[in-house]
């Protein structure tokens, strides 16, 4: 049965207030993924605080036009889904590392296309190195290290010396 125009401008409302809420939107071929699994890479994402949605592409393509989004629709091909991170940096980066992990085991049946970082189109390259980047907690600590070491190194030398001067 079509979807009547009604519904598709609903449609079309509806993901272009999901693509201004979003800094980062990732754009999956989902052709061959089972009901199951759909589920499975749903329910990952909602815990992560962001979501998966199913469109055609000509009413994504209507919706991201109108928000301002640029989407090359050759690069898009087949059966597409949209996932839609959240407005803070650690929730795209857990989306990226989801979908970049949930992909991996299923690449069968999933295949990440691209997206957009800040309105900003990037490659499946940059989605896995935004998935790559540890979590914020495991960022602060390398720089807690990498702060003190000079001052412990400090410590150690002159520690040393004062050995040596000890001993003479």
């Amino acid at each position: 049965m079509p979807i009547t125009r009604k519904e598709k401008e609903t449609i079309v409302s509806r993901i272009k207030k999901k693509l201004s809420g979003a800094s980062f939107v990732a754009f999956l071929n989902f052709h061959g993924l089972s009901v199951a699994k759909a589920v499975e890479l749903r329910r990952m994402l909602r815990k992560e605080g962001s979501e998966y949605l199913v469109a055609k592409k000509t009413l994504l393509g209507v919706a991201a036009r109108d928000s301002g989004f640029n989407i090359d629709t050759k690069k898009i091909e087949g059966e597409i889904a949209v996932v839609f991170g959240g407005n803070t940096e650690e929730v795209n980066l857990g989306t990226a590392k989801q979908i970049t992990v949930f992909a991996k085991k299923n690449a069968e049946m999933l295949k990440i296309i691209g997206g957009f970082w800040n309105k900003n189109w990037i490659e499946i390259a940059e989605v896995k190195r935004l998935a790559a980047i540890p979590p914020r907690e495991t960022l602060l600590t390398q720089l807690a290290y990498m702060l003190t070491q000079p001052v412990a190194n400090l410590a150690r030398a002159l520690q040393e010396v004062s050995k040596k001067l000890e001993n003479k």
